[in-house]
């Protein structure tokens, strides 16, 4: 497995390539500074077809591509917390507004992504698989009604190794999971940790990371000094055991100060490999 995690400034974007040759994307920010798009990134690989788009959070930096995305490559299935229709979607952005990139979610949701689950070829992706966990659009406390806590928390697992995309899960939605023991499961054998909401404190969450024993290496996805996402950096730091990058001894990565990276899973590797 090969799995790159593209530097989308204050957004969110990656994308897992398979053994037998599939592809899924998480999310699909851009990077306006250097003019990066996931379509059009995609393309100038040869690829031009998506099994999953899975979108982690309702938010437009997690979707500000995806207009690029769906006019250049074909999406078999788009992935996403479920207890949000288009018109809850739309609704939820009546305080902040819609971007461009949620409006066009919001139209494919209702127009394309409406059916059941795939079927057990299209779910077959040689030596990876993918578990995910939300919690559902209601009236809190039995429910969320804000698109943080709404995140869909997707681990990706391959051979010995797990990582965790949780979008912007904030601390009252990561409690929510917690009571789910299959969930604290899951935790135990996370080696990446993608860091929630980029980093920032409403999406650090120590109960969470208490159950990890197992990780190398924390990823955070920002810009550059944005969002106060800096202040996290040493407390994430203390749960990663760290691997050698580039001669050095890392624990904490981030897209502001590393750019895009490249992380390779091989069958039998004790520990995760970073590309360059």
């Amino acid at each position: 497995m090969i799995l790159d995690i593209f530097d989308v400034e204050h957004g969110a974007c990656a994308l897992i390539a398979t053994s037998n040759n599939r592809y899924v994307m998480i999310d699909c920010g851009t990077n306006t500074t250097t003019g990066w798009r996931p379509g059009t990134y995609l393309r100038s690989q040869g690829i031009t077809h998506l099994d999953q788009l899975i979108i982690s959070n309702y938010d437009e930096d997690h979707v500000a591509g995806i207009s690029d995305l769906l006019d250049q490559v074909n999406v078999a299935v788009l992935m996403r917390n479920a207890s949000v229709s288009a018109s809850d979607l739309k609704h939820l952005k009546t305080e902040d507004g819609m971007g461009p990139g949620i409006e066009r979610l919001a139209a494919e949701i209702s127009r394309t992504y409406i059916g059941g689950a795939p079927s057990p070829s299209e779910n077959d992706y040689g030596d990876v698989s993918f578990t995910k966990y939300r919690n559902s659009l209601g009236t809190p406390p039995f429910g969320f009604d804000d698109e943080n806590n709404l995140s869909l928390v997707t681990f990706i697992t391959c051979h010995t190794h797990k990582f965790i995309f949780p979008g912007d899960m904030e601390k009252a939605g990561w409690r929510a999971l917690l009571l789910d023991p299959t969930f604290r499961a899951e935790l135990s054998g996370v080696s990446v940790f993608v860091a929630s909401h980029h980093g920032r404190e409403n999406g650090y969450c120590e109960e969470v990371l208490n159950l990890c024993p197992n990780i190398q290496a924390v990823v955070i996805s920002d810009k550059k000094l944005g969002y106060q996402t800096q202040e996290t950096v040493d407390r994430y730091r203390n749960y990663a055991r760290g691997f050698i990058y580039n001669g050095t001894k890392r624990h904490v990565l981030t897209t502001r100060s590393d750019g895009s990276m490249t992380f390779i899973i091989e069958p039998g590797a004790s520990k995760v490999f970073l590309g360059v």
